[in-house]
């Protein structure tokens, strides 16, 4: 044990001995290495910005090796997962206040999408089935095709045998009305009994209630928005300033709750927000101010 303690203390000497004739570098200049690091973090901003963005983003990292065995059991185990299914195979298409969208689907069926409206669809699309989702408010232009054309909100379903006709969904209301072709509504309460809807007729209900009987169209140019008009049938003051708020992204207060049971009557043109407020406050006989970021009608 001796000896061996003897050829350590011996062993350790020697490198001791040897590392006073090392002569080590001079320390980083770390000023230098700092400004190295800024240009690289900027070049690679600019090589980001420059580069086209990436349809499916969700998918770059499965390029990496060293994921590819990992992701693969994983992703195969989530696919069994009905809600991460739907999600992989779902289109969106989504629009935020003071924002209209057109677009066609996979079979050329034209949509016109409301502010504030989602409407979704399988990617298979036209292939089995042409079943699209809303919520929201959307202008149909249906193309004909081998499989029925229907739109589903909650417990309400629309299909359609005809071609050109619009879908509300706000709140708890549901509102089609038909420019052309033939469209049937059913819920809970129709059963197998669907509401034909023909050209110029239109229906307005509860979505948990029956949709009663078909109304006339009293407007030429219905429904308003795709015409960029407001058209406000006996519509109490609180609903009005809503879509208004929805059209052009503001926000609208009325200063008591009296003011919320006053009627609306009229067609108003949509182009201009300074012209829809001034003829809303002839309308309603009311002033309004525009402070703190809102319009107040009081």
């Amino acid at each position: 044990m001796k000896s061996f303690d003897k050829k350590i203390k011996k062993e350790f000497k020697l490198l001791w001995e040897m590392s006073s004739q090392i002569q080590l570098p001079e320390p980083p200049n770390t000023n230098n290495s700092w400004m190295e690091l800024e240009q690289l973090i900027e070049r690679n901003e600019v090589k980001q910005k420059l580069s086209p963005t990436r349809i499916y983003p969700r998918w770059k990292f499965l390029r990496q090796p060293r994921f590819a065995y990992v992701i693969a059991a994983v992703f195969m185990l989530t696919l069994l997962s009905k809600p991460t299914f739907l999600w992989l195979t779902t289109e969106s298409v989504i629009t935020n206040r003071g924002e209209q969208f057109s677009f066609a689907l996979p079979d050329d069926s034209n949509i016109r999408l409301n502010a504030e409206s989602e409407l979704t669809y399988r990617s298979s699309f036209n292939e089995k089935s042409r079943l699209v989702t809303l919520s929201g408010e959307a202008y149909f232009d249906v193309q004909s095709g081998s499989h029925p054309f229907i739109i589903q909100h909650e417990n309400v379903s629309i299909q359609v045998i005809g071609t050109r006709f619009n879908v509300r969904t706000i709140e708890n209301k549901i509102e089609v009305a038909v420019n052309e072709g033939i469209v049937l509504v059913s819920n809970e309460q129709t059963g197998a009994n669907p509401i034909h809807l023909t050209k110029g007729q239109f229906i307005s209900f509860d979505k948990k209630e029956s949709p009663g009987i078909p109304e006339l169209i009293k407007y030429d140019e219905y429904p308003g928005w795709i015409y960029n008009k407001f058209i406000f049938d006996r519509e109490n003051l609180s609903v009005v300033c809503k879509e208004i708020e929805r059209k052009f992204d503001i926000n609208i207060e009325l200063e008591s709750d009296e003011l919320e049971t006053i009627t609306v009557t009229g067609v108003i043109d949509a182009k201009d927000l300074s012209r829809v407020l001034h003829t809303l406050s002839s309308l309603t006989n009311r002033s309004y101010k525009f402070d703190n970021k809102r319009y107040t009608f009081y």
